[in-house]
C-alpha cells in the first residue's frame, strides 16, 4: 500500500465527487464505501477558505479484501489523519475504485471543523509526512500487504525531497530504487542511470570508474554511491538481480526494526497532532446538565415522597374538614 495526498483542494465540491463517483453518481467500479456525497459537497462549497478539501488514495498492489478489513483500514486511517478529533467534528468521504484492476481506497475531507466551522487542516506534508508513513510502514506489515518500499517491489526512484537525512541511509534509498528501475528493464547502462538522477532533481557533480557522487540536497559533503549498478561499464545482467534480491533479502531481515521504529514515530506524531487538534478545536462546553441514573433514580424517589406529601395534606385536611362539619350537624340535631 502506497498513500498518496493530491496537490488539489481548492474550486467546487462537485470537481472530487463527480471524479471518484460520476456526475450521475454510477461511474465504473466505483463503490460508495463511507460518507454523504451530496453533504460533503455542500461543505466544500460552503467553506470560505481558500483550500477547502484535502484528498488523496490508498493505493494497494492487492485487487481487493473484505468489508471487514477495509473498514478496518479506513478507520485506522481517519485516526492517523485526525487524531484528538470526534467523528462529529469531521466529514471524511471514502470511494473505492477497482476499475485498474487493484484496490484504491480514496477519501476526501472537507477542510472545516463541524462543531464550530474553523478551518481545519489535515495535512500539512512538512509535519504530518513523518506520521502517515508510520502508519503506513506498520499496516503493511501487520496485514502482510504488498510493500513497495521493498526493493524487489519498488517502482520509483527517491527524490531530493524523500531522502533520508543520514547519508548511509539516503544511499541505500537512491540505490534500492535505482536497482529496481533497472531489474523492470528502464536502466540499461550508466548513461540512463545519470539521466534517472537528474530527472527527479540531483545534481551529478562527479563520475569516477568505480562510483557516481551527487550533492547532497541538505547541503555539506556529497553523497558518494558505489556499486556494481554505478560502475562506468556497468549493464544490465545476472548480477544485477542477485543484487537487486540481496538488496530486499536485506530489506526483509530488518522488517522487526523498521516496525518499531515507525510505531515509535507514529505515537509521538499523534500526541503532537492531538495535542494541536484540541487546542484548535476543543469541543463546547454542554450547554445542559449530564443526568447519571443515580440521579434520575434519586429525583425519582423524591418526586414520590413530595407527591405523597401533597396526597397526604389534601385527604388528611379533606378528613378533618368533614369530621367538623359532621360534629356541627351532630350537635344542631341535639339542639
Amino acid at each position: 500500500m502506497i498513500v498518496k495526498f493530491h496537490a488539489r483542494g481548492a474550486g467546487r465540491g462537485s470537481g472530487p465527487v463527480d471524479y471518484l463517483l460520476g456526475k450521475d453518481r454510477a461511474r465504473d467500479g466505483a463503490t460508495l464505501d463511507r460518507g454523504d456525497p451530496d453533504a460533503i459537497q455542500d461543505l466544500i462549497d460552503s467553506s470560505p477558505y481558500a483550500k477547502k478539501y484535502t484528498s488523496g488514495v490508498l493505493s494497494f498492489e492487492e485487487s481487493d479484501f473484505d468489508r471487514t478489513t477495509k473498514d478496518k483500514i479506513m478507520s485506522s486511517f481517519e485516526k492517523a489523519l485526525l487524531p484528538g478529533l470526534d467523528a462529529d467534528q469531521y466529514s471524511c468521504l471514502w470511494v473505492e475504485h477497482r476499475d485498474k484492476g487493484r484496490l484504491e481506497l480514496n477519501f476526501v475531507v472537507p477542510n472545516v471543523e463541524l462543531l464550530s466551522g474553523k478551518r481545519l487542516q489535515p495535512y500539512f506534508e512538512k509535519a504530518d509526512k513523518p506520521r502517515i508513513n508510520a502508519w503506513k510502514i506498520a499496516t503493511n506489515a501487520i496485514l502482510k500487504l504488498h510493500d513497495p518500499d521493498d526493493p524487489i517491489n519498488k517502482r520509483e526512484l527517491t527524490t531530493p525531497r524523500n531522502l533520508p537525512k543520514p547519508k548511509h541511509e539516503a544511499a541505500r534509498a537512491i540505490t534500492d530504487g535505482l536497482l529496481s528501475m533497472a531489474g523492470n528493464g528502464e536502466l540499461i547502462n550508466r548513461q540512463d542511470l545519470v539521466i534517472a538522477l537528474e530527472g527527479v532533481g540531483f545534481s551529478v557533480v562527479r563520475q569516477t570508474k568505480k562510483s557516481i557522487s551527487i550533492s547532497d540536497p541538505e547541503g555539506g559533503r556529497n553523497i558518494r554511491l558505489k556499486g556494481l549498478i554505478y560502475e562506468q561499464d556497468f549493464k544490465f545482467g545476472a548480477g544485477l538481480r542477485e543484487e537487486i534480491e540481496t538488496a530486499s533479502a536485506r530489506y526483509r531481515a530488518t522488517s522487526q526494526e523498521r516496525i518499531r521504529e515507525a510505531r515509535d514515530v507514529y505515537r509521538t506524531g499523534v500526541e503532537i497532532k492531538r495535542a494541536e487538534n484540541q487546542r484548535r478545536h476543543p469541543r463546547p462546553e454542554p450547554t445542559h446538565e449530564c443526568i447519571s441514573f443515580e440521579k434520575l433514580a434519586l429525583d425519582s424517589a423524591e418526586r414520590s415522597a413530595c407527591f405523597g406529601r401533597l396526597l397526604e395534606r389534601e385527604f388528611g385536611g379533606r378528613e378533618k374538614r368533614l369530621s367538623r362539619i359532621n360534629w356541627k350537624s351532630a350537635n344542631r340535631a341535639r339542639c
